[in-house]
């Protein structure tokens, strides 16, 4: 008898409780071999087992289920996804009412991290392992992985380890009391530390270590720079919502984007963005901090509001499209004070799926003055044409542009390229025809190694040189815990 799922419906409907709903869930089984024993209520199934129950899909060797207790059994290469959930294991207790799967010599999946222990309790919100292994490497050989006397995994958000032991390959470096880590791929990317190093004028040699951490519901990140030329840098920034925004404060060195350093203590609150209308969203930000910039040796307080206002892209019809969009910065400090507006627009017409052409206009202007190098504006009124183009493996993007405020003439261009045996390339050019010299020219290669993304990025103009190292989620991860057979 190989198909079993209307028999269960009606026994699920005569074992449930009496506030149960009158059409219960249907648990479905098919099996090689099915046997119902009237009596006792339950089930056991035997070859090539298949199981449905709710967002529960599950193939094991064996199969019992007790319908008055509503529980079952599962045993011998079992395999389950739930949701985002996928395990493994050897054996695998399910409760239909409370939706827990108790599991023994188990392999799990947790978004982007993989995770293994000899006992695992898996409910919908969160999960608990014990004695376990966890990596966002390749399982087979990772080159880093924790393990930990109890892991608590929160469902697509984030992982803590109690009594947990860092290893590089096989050997271990670090034990701490807790470690938190996000699991969602993308987060998972800056929650684990990262080491630089590099080369600039104003710094000469340098080495960074960036290692974000949480207290409580506070993320916080430390960074720390030794400059062979210039004096020690550390900063340590917490972030935490906070009446419906983010609050994020700073102290330390920060480096602005020419490179420079300034000292700052900083705090400034991002408020949820408000949606105006379909697509239309105003976004605003407070800032007050002390700064000091090493170079200039300017100093004083600042405080800042900001504000910004996206727009849909409009279909004008055939292939045109338009968007738009425009912010206001206004910053007050100790003797003066800055307004800066900015506007930009652009009309696009798709060509093909792959590419098009544009029109952009962008319109910045600044009506005080700053103190500061590090927040000063460039006022532009600047059109430019250009032509994207993305396909496998390569995305490009051309353009010349001519801003009215200084008169100059630049040519622009972006080119991503990814390689085989995981190289990726990307060269970012602004070349001024007008002063016949670059004003940026940025030439970065990487390459990916299993969990490990190492980059070096040159900045020609400014003679600045980074190499970066950062843990990212291995595509192997995946690949280690099977689904369910079909």
């Amino acid at each position: 008898m190989r198909r079993f799922a209307v028999l269960l419906v009606w026994v699920l409907a005569l074992a449930a409780p009496r506030a149960a709903s009158p059409q219960p869930l249907p648990l479905v089984v098919d099996a090689d071999r099915v046997t119902y024993d009237a009596v006792r209520r339950t089930v056991e199934a035997s070859g090539h087992v298949r199981l449905s129950y709710r967002d529960v899909l599950g193939s094991a060797d064996y199969l019992f289920a007790d319908l008055a207790r509503r529980e079952v059994l599962l045993r011998g290469d079992v395999r389950v996804v739930r949701g985002s959930q996928r395990l493994a294991a050897a054996e695998v207790r399910y409760n239909l009412d409370t939706e827990e799967l108790v599991a023994t010599e188990v392999r799990a999946l947790a978004e982007a991290a993989y995770l293994q222990a000899q006992r695992a309790v898996l409910g919908p919100v969160r999960g608990v392992v014990t004695d376990a292994l966890a990596t966002l490497c390749d399982p087979a050989s990772p080159l880093f992985h924790l393990t930990a006397r109890r892991v608590t995994v929160f469902w697509a958000d984030r992982l803590v380890a109690e009594e947990a032991t860092l290893w590089v390959g096989g050997t271990p470096v670090l034990t701490v009391p807790r470690y938190e880590v996000r699991i969602d791929p993308e987060r998972a990317r800056r929650d684990f530390p990262s080491a630089e190093a590099g080369y600039d004028v104003l710094s000469g040699y340098w080495v960074a270590l960036r290692y974000p951490y949480r207290l409580g519901d506070v993320e916080g990140e430390a960074y720390g720079r030794y400059n062979t030329t210039s004096a020690f840098e550390f900063r340590n920034v917490l972030r935490a919502d906070l009446g419906g925004g983010r609050a994020e404060l700073t102290a330390g060195t920060l480096r602005d984007s020419e490179g420079r350093p300034v000292d700052a203590l900083q705090l400034h609150y991002t408020l949820q963005p408000w949606q105006l209308a379909p697509g239309t969203s105003l976004s605003a930000r407070v800032l007050a901090g002390q700064y000091r910039e090493r170079l200039t040796g300017a100093q004083g307080l600042k405080a800042e509001v900001s504000a910004e206002v996206g727009f849909p892209r409009f279909d004008l019809g055939g292939s045109w499209s338009a968007g738009a969009a425009a912010s206001l910065r206004y910053s007050v400090y100790e003797d003066r004070s800055l307004l800066v507006p900015a506007v930009s627009t652009s009309v696009d017409l798709r060509l093909d799926p792959r590419s098009s052409a544009y029109l952009a206009y962008s319109w910045t202007e600044a009506y005080g003055s700053t103190p500061f190098l590090f927040d000063a504006p460039t006022p532009q009124s600047a059109l430019t044409v250009g032509y994207r183009q993305a396909g496998e493996g390569l995305a490009f993007d051309v353009g010349v542009q001519y801003d009215a405020v200084p008169r100059h003439v630049r040519l622009l261009a972006t080119v991503d390229a990814s390689l085989a045996g995981g190289w990726s390339l990307r060269t970012f050019a602004k070349y001024n025809a007008t002063l016949a010299s670059f004003e940026e020219l940025e030439l970065r290669a990487g390459r990916l190694c299993d969990c490990l993304e190492v980059s070096v990025l040159y900045r020609v103009p400014q003679q600045q040189v980074w190499l970066a190292v950062q843990v990212v989620p291995s595509v192997r991860v995946q690949q280690a815990v099977p689904e369910p057979l079909r």
